[in-house]
């Protein structure tokens, strides 16, 4: 089940400070990818999933940019119903909008960023 994503801030792995986001974003989720194996009882994966308001120019090119970056960028994300955010967890790029065609961006969190989102799910 995806969470909304009430406030989010991003910083790529070269950044010094965040910035928030959430004026750019249109719609967030945090969702779970559920485990194959029915005996493991955590999710498989977990990804943010970003539909970008049609003029957010700006942060769907530093997305673009962020593509090819080797460190993974971070996260501060407050979720719909969670009192404590949840900070500085890892994500990489993992797919990037073209505005006017196709808004949606994904981001992956690594294996190192699991332990953070587990209770949440």
């Amino acid at each position: 089940m995806p969470r909304s994503i009430r406030q989010i801030e991003w910083k790529r792995a070269s950044d010094d400070a965040y910035t928030d986001i959430t004026e750019a974003v249109e719609e967030g989720t945090l969702s779970a990818t559920a485990h194959p194996d029915d005996t493991v009882d955590r999710p498989k994966g977990y990804s943010v999933r970003l539909t970008l308001r049609p003029g957010s120019t700006a942060l769907a090119e530093a997305l673009q940019e962020a593509l090819l970056d080797m460190d993974p960028a971070r996260v501060r994300v407050r979720l719909d119903g969670v009192d404590e955010p949840i900070r500085d967890l890892p994500v990489s790029v993992s797919k990037v909008p073209h505005l006017g065609t196709q808004n949606t961006a994904e981001l992956g969190v690594p294996p190192e960023g699991h332990d953070q989102l587990h209770d949440h799910f």
